[in-house]
C-alpha cells in the first residue's frame, strides 16, 4: 500500500513505487477505473485486470 497527501486543487503525487511498478514515465497517461465501489488506477493502454 501507498499513501499520498491531496494538495490544492485536488492534486497528488503517485508514490515512487507505484511509478516503477506500473513503469510510468513523464507524460505517460495513467487511467482511472472504477468497479464495485473500488478505484484502480492503471497506465493507460495496458493490459486489463478483472
Amino acid at each position: 500500500m501507498a499513501r499520498t497527501r491531496i494538495g490544492r486543487y485536488y492534486r497528488t503525487t503517485i508514490p515512487r513505487e507505484v511509478r516503477k511498478l506500473l513503469e510510468l514515465r513523464e507524460n505517460d497517461e495513467v487511467e482511472w477505473v472504477f468497479e464495485n465501489g473500488v478505484v484502480y488506477v492503471r497506465k493507460a493502454g495496458g493490459e486489463q485486470h478483472g
